[in-house]
């Protein structure tokens, strides 16, 4: 069917093919969430847990970082949206106005050198993008390159396939997967990697931010108050690797933990004590762990005064982190020992290899990892 405008036409059929991908799209959406549906959450391979306290969502921000990147969000949404009313409507009027009727044959119009048009349709784009330049330049400058506060907390992030490094210099603590943090707090983050290129992000602080190995990009935020004051673990906020970085990007989590200024003062008090090994397996898991050495370390033991930097996490507090792996699991005794017979079964392409440990090795090993390291903050 000819249209009496030569844009039309092609307009139609850019919907059309449009209709036909968006379909297409869904159907494979619709036929593969069936399947998954057929499985129990528990039977998914390489699952992440969902119990942390908060989801991983960027609407409901907590700190002014977060808050200001949502306004300029409702900004551009808005933006947008008059646009496309802009475009959908006259499109619409014109698909109704100048349909061709029945034996019409008439050729459709050809508008060639409109002065007045193609100014407008270059001057419109030029002002909407000035609209939302403007107040996303303020927020970079409000936040991009604002000098450290005095007594801001200074933590070194180090992304490293497949897992999150956390260094707090004035406190000489080194750690993993979880960011710990007192509320209503300055803080300073210099942002690295150790290897390929990651992205640090926990959407409910803002500010996404690449890390790069041999440069270093500064994010800050002040915390937010703790939700809840009463719980001792404090209040976890998800975070998740946001850049592509090799076959375990999904599986490379971490988490923003806030507690009370006095939690945090706890926390850092127990976090380099060293493990207390009072039981017979763990005494025998302690030495087990002799053979693991090289790649990690146990603040108060031998493995932390061998010099050099360790490609493994940092262990002294491990039997008090929710999860194991990044994130991959919840820290159980069950899902230890599967990661120690194979973590690879756990985290395709983890740089730690099979030790070949005998079931008796891997109880004992479980049993200091656990509970010797376990802190009471």
């Amino acid at each position: 069917m000819r249209r009496k405008t030569g844009i039309v036409p092609s307009t139609l059929m850019r919907m059309m093919c449009m209709l036909r991908m968006w379909g297409l799209g869904a159907g494979a959406w619709l036929v593969s969430g069936a399947a998954w549906a057929q499985k129990s959450f528990d039977d998914m391979p390489y699952k992440l847990d969902g119990g942390f306290d908060n989801p991983m969502t960027t609407i409901s921000g907590i700190t002014e970082l977060s808050r200001d990147i949502n306004r300029l969000y409702l900004t551009t949404t808005i933006i947008v949206t008059g646009v496309f009313f802009a475009v959908a409507i006259p499109l619409i009027y014109t698909l109704y106005k100048f349909r061709a009727k029945e034996g019409d044959d008439t050729p459709p119009k050809q508008l060639h050198g409109n002065v007045i048009l193609e100014f407008l349709w270059t001057v419109i784009p030029v002002v909407l993008l000035v609209f939302i330049a403007i107040p996303t330049w303020q927020v970079i400058f409000k936040h991009d390159g604002v000098p450290a506060r005095a007594d801001a907390i200074k933590v070194h992030v180090i992304g490293h396939q497949w897992w999150w490094e956390f260094q707090y210099p004035d406190y000489g603590i080194k750690t993993a997967f979880e960011l710990h943090l007192p509320e209503n707090t300055p803080v300073d983050l210099s942002i690295t990697s150790g290897d390929v290129s990651h992205a640090f992000w926990i959407p409910k602080f803002g500010g996404k931010t690449s890390a790069i190995n041999g440069n270093i990009n500064r994010l800050s935020w002040v915390t937010p108050p703790a939700k809840m004051p009463e719980v001792a673990g404090g209040d976890y906020y998800q975070g998740q690797c946001a850049e592509l970085c090799g076959s375990s990007h999904a599986l490379m989590r971490h988490v923003g933990v806030v507690h009370t200024k006095e939690g945090f003062e706890r926390w850092v008090k127990a976090h380099n004590q060293p493990p207390k090994v009072e039981t017979a397996s763990q005494r025998d898991g302690e030495q087990i762990f002799g053979r693991c050495i090289a790649c990690h370390a146990i603040e108060g033991t031998v493995s932390a005064t061998i010099p050099g930097e360790k490609i493994g996490p940092n262990l002294s507090s491990f039997g008090s982190r929710s999860h194991l792996g990044a994130g991959t699991r919840k820290n159980t005794e069950e899902n230890l020992a599967i990661w120690l017979r194979n973590p690879a079964d756990l985290k395709p392409g983890a740089l730690m290899p099979n030790l070949g440990l005998t079931e008796p090795e891997i109880k004992s090993l479980t049993s200091y990892l656990r509970q010797s390291t376990y802190k009471n903050y």
